[in-house]
């Protein structure tokens, strides 16, 4: 069954979500490094990291 325009903006809506919380991550990164506060930023990468995996395991599905 073909998706519906709704579906497909929803969808859309979702990935474009995730992609700006992934941006705002890695800003926070890039300041933290910068400001050689290491003791956070390893939580930051490690969510990253575990975000991309499953970014990796969702695309034979197509499950965004």
């Amino acid at each position: 069954m073909e998706p519906t325009k709704n579906q497909e903006e929803q969808r859309a809506e979702r990935i474009a979500r995730r992609v700006e919380e992934y941006h705002i991550v890695l800003t926070d990164i890039y300041e933290k490094l910068v400001d050689r506060d290491f003791k956070t930023v390893s939580k930051d990468v490690q969510f990253l990291i575990m975000e991309l995996r499953y970014i990796l395991k969702s695309i034979p599905e197509d499950d965004f």
